[in-house]
């Protein structure tokens, strides 16, 4: 008990069962990955006396961490603000693309019931821990799950490609104003059970090849109206896109733009991402063979 608020509960029954010390190495399988992390969480240090921001952190991390294991997933680590965490091992998990996606929208729905309950504090907390947000990045893929490091010190963890791109899929979701970013991998397992925007077609940094990327809205029947009425006119412009229609596209992402929910700490969406883009292609035409996919220059 006293290890298992330290590593994975159920990879501490895998040791004892198998008899068998912690040593290095690792299997190779098909997971997901899970990122997540406060933003802008750098502001937060400068707003807040080291107990109060460590009250908070631990807080936020010990709600979302409970969602995590509720669903079957494992932690990775904790790196200051940030969660990392995997489905599928040590322990085979049936449908772990489907349970990463829920915990991704069981997060957001918890951290809106914590901003109620810290607005409801009133000066104990700065207006930027009322807006408090997190972004989420979930890939799945072939990795490699074990213990790493060295000897004395070692670590169950994940690496590998997919990985390394759920990582990227978490910060570049800052980009487009967005706050829970799949890969295609992810969403193609599980499409028929959440509500998505098709968000792009991307060459995030550090990879060569690209991704179809999606934002996750909502579990399928949950999604309110206004979420059914941005969409439509956001797909609308989308399709307008990619057919190179750019004078109408460029207006039809107008009017999608007008559609969404714009809360406080939210910069820009995705809407207001493919506008200049809109005006950036009708100047530079991308050629009949354009496979509709789009250069990120940041993390």
């Amino acid at each position: 008990s006293t290890f298992g608020a330290y590593i994975s509960p159920e990879l501490i029954d895998q040791m004892y069962e198998d008899k068998q010390e912690p040593k290095l190495g690792g299997d190779e399988g098909y997971h997901t990955a899970f990122f997540t992390d406060i933003q802008s969480f750098s502001a937060f240090s400068e707003k807040l006396s080291a107990s109060d921001l460590v009250s908070l952190l631990n807080n936020y991390l010990t709600e979302m961490t409970d969602i995590l294991m509720e669903n079957n997933g494992t932690l990775d680590k904790y790196i200051g603000d940030a969660i990392v965490a995997f489905y599928g091992a040590p322990i085979e998990v049936k449908d772990h693309e489907l349970l990463a996606c829920r915990t991704a929208i069981k997060m957001q729905e918890r951290l809106a019931v914590l901003r109620e309950q810290w607005q409801a504090e009133g000066d104990r907390w700065p207006e930027i821990v009322h807006n408090m947000q997190n972004r989420i990045g979930i890939n799945t893929g072939q990795m490699v799950t074990g213990n790493m490091g060295s000897d004395s010190r070692m670590n169950y963890t994940m690496m590998g490609d997919t990985v390394n791109l759920a990582a990227r899929l978490e910060a570049s979701a800052k980009q487009y104003g967005i706050y829970i970013q799949v890969a295609n991998e992810t969403y193609t397992a599980c499409k028929d059970k959440y509500i998505w925007r098709d968000l792009d077609f991307v060459r995030v940094m550090g990879k060569t090849e690209p991704a179809q990327v999606y934002e996750l809205i909502a579990i399928a029947g949950e999604e309110t109206d206004k979420e059914k009425t941005f969409l439509k006119a956001y797909h609308e412009a989308l399709e307008l896109y990619r057919n190179q229609e750019w004078d109408k596209a460029k207006e039809a992402f107008k009017s999608a733009d007008e559609l969404e929910d714009m809360f406080p700490g939210r910069k820009t969406n995705p809407s207001q991402v493919y506008i200049p883009r809109c005006e950036h292609y009708k100047e530079n035409s991308p050629g009949d063979d354009w496979d509709g996919s789009w250069a990120l220059t940041k993390k």
